[in-house]
């Protein structure tokens, strides 16, 4: 398998950086497994690697989508099978939080119907500037969807209804195809006001170091429609700017928005996955944001136990 194996965490655990230190020791290239980092120019708010951390390390399916564009997890899977029949002799590490894209890939997908374009412009029209009961009607049809759709996500949420209400429900049979099988994992892990704490500190981070400045260059090309828009806190500081100029004005409103996500991919994963639990603190310099150059600098040994995962489930010698 030339997939060695998996980095999870909730936002703001730090995956990123411990990542290419793993990748780095072993020789591997990174798959980035976050839907939102993939979004084209959408960089600080989602947190995408570094230049730093690029360079370091190829990075694959991130920066790559234009913003006015869907992508799912099926496509996800199908993107990497093609990253893997291209590179045989590679070897990868999946990185993220997108629990649906990791499912995707492992176990397969149920085959999905075509998109009905009039029963979709009849759904947008119902639920014209009804946010809150475009996400009720969704969740009551599809119950599944909780934790795994943000209220806000109008395009994921009137897909929902197209295809729940459309004459294709045979595709919901449970008949998932091309998984690559199971993966193993390891969960970087905080005790919960400490990554609370840390997503917060993260916020301000972003807003003092460009995501203002990020947001209104896209504001001047990428449609105020765009899928990527519903990233977290990208339209909250859109709007945030267009009214008062004052993006530190959207901090605890993102920070709390961030954490209850947080919070749902912990859920997720937790009942999802099988992984083994590293301590978040024993992975960085501090118990402040953990910063690449340093540990790079500083020649940082990686626990034995996260080489060990991978190597123990592979029968060759990494």
């Amino acid at each position: 398998m030339p997939i060695l194996g998996a980095v999870l965490g909730a936002t703001g655990s730090g995956k990123s950086e411990f990542a290419v230190l793993l990748a780095q020791k072993l020789g591997a290239e990174i798959i980035c497994m976050d839907s939102r980092q993939l979004c084209k120019g959408f960089k600080i708010g989602t947190a995408q690697p570094t230049a730093k951390e690029l360079s370091a390390v190829p990075h694959h399916l991130v920066d790559f989508l234009p913003p006015e564009l869907q992508y799912n997890a099926a496509e996800f899977a199908k993107d990497v099978k093609k990253i893997l029949a291209q590179k045989p002799d590679a070897k990868f590490i999946l990185v993220g939080g997108t629990g649906l894209y990791m499912q995707a890939l492992c176990k397969g997908l149920s085959p999905m119907p075509p998109s009905n374009p009039e029963l979709r412009e009849k759904l947008q029209k119902q639920y014209e500037g009804k946010p809150a009961e475009l996400y009720s009607a969704a969740l009551k049809t599809n119950p599944n969807i909780a934790g795994k759709i943000m209220p806000g996500d109008t395009q994921r949420l009137l897909r929902t209804l197209e295809i729940m209400e459309s004459d294709n429900r045979e595709y919901h049979l449970d008949n998932r195809v091309g998984g690559i099988g199971t993966l193993p994992s390891i969960w970087i892990d905080f005790p919960r006001d400490e990554l609370y704490r840390r997503i917060n500190e993260r916020v301000i981070k972003m807003l003092k170091n460009g995501w203002p400045e990020e947001v209104m260059e896209l504001s001047k090309s990428v449609p105020a429609n765009a899928p990527a828009w519903q990233s977290l806190g990208y339209l909250e500081l859109k709007n945030a700017l267009e009214k008062n100029g004052n993006p530190f004005s959207i901090a605890e409103q993102v920070a709390l928005k961030t954490r209850h996500y947080a919070k749902r991919q912990i859920t997720w994963f937790r009942h999802k996955e099988n992984s083994v639990y590293a301590d978040g603190n024993t992975l960085t310099i501090s118990k402040k944001q953990p910063c690449f150059d340093k540990l790079e600098a500083e020649g940082y040994e990686l626990p034995s136990s996260t080489i060990d995962l991978f190597q123990q489930w592979h029968p060759k010698k990494l």
